[in-house]
């Protein structure tokens, strides 16, 4: 099975080119969605932690109402994160073994934190979605409704990502969505066609099963 990993800042176009992707074959992980399963699994212990506040009519997590709170505090955040990541990592791991047992031939994992997972290993390769700063502002008004300094926050706090990019051990390909819907699916064909030929030239040298 051909794993590749599939990140990028807030707002970069990341789940469009997942989208992109499965149109070629690709079987995709959301690791987003993960996450909103691990919010459930844990949504008591979350209440402990940051109050009834956040609980919802139905008894499930108000995610606006919990985003409010952790992302203006790094160590609300953390307390999020040291909650919730074990969970979602653990369904991550669960998702890829499941896709192995079905023969999956090529499998990306979508995630925002991908640099920051060990899962990261199993990738042949990275593609890290980026877009310049005032697209990702004005999609993040229009999707999330947020102020120029409510996106300018949540871009500021993925900053230390891009500081942990495996330096090279995997092959990262740079994916600029600066267009229109169709420029982005045609860029990215681009890139699947070089990453075939890359890591083909590169099996070639290891004697590994290259994507097909």
């Amino acid at each position: 099975m051909c794993i590749i990993g599939l990140t990028g800042g807030y707002c970069a176009g990341k789940n469009e080119v997942a989208r992109i992707l499965t149109q070629y074959g690709w079987e995709v992980i959301d690791v987003d969605k993960l996450g909103h399963a691990a919010l459930l699994q844990v949504s008591d212990q979350l209440i402990r932690s940051f109050g009834e506040s956040i609980r919802k009519e139905d008894g499930g997590i108000d995610r606006k109402k919990l985003g409010a709170i952790v992302f203006s505090d790094k160590n609300q955040l953390n307390v999020l994160e040291s909650t919730v990541h074990p969970v979602m990592l653990s369904l991550l791991d669960h998702e890829i073994g499941k896709a192995q047992k079905n023969r999956v031939e090529k499998l990306c994992i979508n995630a925002a934190l991908l640099y920051r997972f060990p899962q990261i290993k199993c990738c042949r390769a990275i593609i890290e979605v980026r877009s310049p700063l005032y697209q990702k502002i004005m999609r993040a008004q229009e999707r999330d409704h947020l102020s120029i300094a409510g996106a300018l926050q949540r871009i500021e706090n993925q900053k230390y990502l891009w500081s942990m990019r495996p330096q090279g051990e995997i092959p990262i390909y740079m994916l600029w969505n600066v267009g229109t819907y169709a420029e982005l699916e045609a860029n990215t064909a681009v890139l699947l066609r070089k990453f075939v030929s890359d890591d083909r030239k590169q099996s070639i040298l290891t004697d590994d099963e290259f994507c097909r």
